[in-house]
């Protein structure tokens, strides 16, 4: 199949993408913890302001400009094949003159993905499709995969603080080996219907609760 162009060109453009990747995830932290990308962050929304989720899975922190962001870094913590990610952090060209900076880039079990955020993917211009279109390809070329998330398909607003706040419980102190296993055993015999009906199950049997967190965030035990 003879090659156009245009896409002849992106692939120029592009020739060092995956060692891009690479570096990105090697990059260490700036001194304040934080991993500085590509681009300055900062908040879209007026009156809004720049967040700072504090990533075990990367340890340390990643900047979000939205709480579809962080909605999205909450799935990607829990997310078992999820290695690390990482937000802002490598330019893909779309010609010599435009590149797209996606929000998030995440290194799987199974290799590198582009992850785009978007409040409504329905009533994206012809333009973005048209560009989120030339990604994709553009990225195929390299084995990455490209995939899109909007509200609907993000965690919801209730779901991601009730899952933040068992998130930085779960993790304020280190819980040792031995109590995850009891705690284990004691969940799968016990009933409970809520956040408190589990920290209500820990302390019958003198274990703490951010124990409860930590099975609520991890394994998903409620259902969200």
């Amino acid at each position: 199949m003879q090659v156009s162009y245009t896409e002849h060109k992106t692939v120029e453009l592009n020739q060092n993408l995956v060692q891009k990747f690479k570096e990105a995830f090697q990059k260490p932290t700036h001194v304040s913890s934080k991993y500085i990308g590509e681009r300055r962050i900062k908040s879209r929304i007026r009156g809004g302001r720049v967040s700072l989720f504090p990533s075990i899975k990367n340890c340390g922190l990643i900047s979000l400009e939205s709480n579809l962001e962080l909605a999205h870094a909450i799935s990607l913590e829990r997310d078992e094949d999820i290695l690390e990610y990482r937000t802002q952090a490598v330019q893909i060209f779309l010609t010599e003159q435009q590149y797209i900076i996606p929000y998030f880039i995440v290194r799987t079990m199974y290799g590198f993905e582009v992850h785009e955020i978007k409040p409504n993917l329905e009533t994206l211009s012809e333009i973005k499709v048209s560009r989120f279109k030339l990604v994709e390809k553009i990225l195929k070329n390299y084995n990455i995969n490209f995939r899109t998330f909007d509200r609907t398909t993000l965690l919801s607003k209730e779901e991601y603080i009730f899952l933040n706040i068992s998130y930085q419980r779960a993790n304020y102190k280190k819980i040792i080996k031995s109590d995850l296993e009891n705690a284990e055993l004691i969940i799968k015999k016990g009933v409970f219907n809520s956040r408190n009906d589990l920290y209500t199950l820990m302390t019958s049997n003198n274990l703490k609760t951010t124990i409860a967190d930590y099975f609520i965030f991890y394994k998903k035990i409620l259902g969200v």
